[in-house]
């Protein structure tokens, strides 16, 4: 038997590669149906909002680093290291997200996630160039 930990570890894979694999629906069932994702200033909320940023957003690879995670019963924290990798190669991006995760039906899935990037000068919003 998984523990929590590991399913939840297991999450943020599923989550990486269903994108990196152009797989949208895979990586928004991955989320409650009310779930809510910050990025660049901006709050989706709901799996069609969810869908129609995944949709736009440039395709690339996402390496994740070892997260940092806090169970507390059906509900837990996850502060995760990201490298994202555009396919055309031409631009890369540092996150670190901050996600809150809920145990429903016997499976973790992403209540909220907040992607924020590594700029020169601290965490922002946007990545560094997007801030000049």
């Amino acid at each position: 038997m998984t523990s929590d930990r590991e399913q939840i570890d297991d999450l943020l894979t599923d989550y990486a590669i269903a994108l990196d694999l152009d797989d949208i629906e895979a990586a928004v069932q991955l989320f409650t149906p009310d779930g809510g994702f910050e990025v660049y200033g901006r709050r989706f909320a709901g799996w069609d909002d969810l869908r129609a940023m995944m949709t736009a957003a440039p395709r690339g690879m996402h390496l994740a680093g070892r997260a940092q995670i806090t169970v507390d019963g059906d509900r837990a924290t996850v502060r995760s290291q990201l490298v994202f990798i555009e396919a055309a190669m031409t631009e890369t991006r540092m996150a670190i997200y901050d996600d809150v995760v809920v145990k429903a039906d016997g499976c973790w899935r992403f209540q909220t996630r907040r992607c924020r990037f590594l700029t020169p000068d601290g965490l922002s919003d946007r990545p560094a160039k997007l801030n000049r």
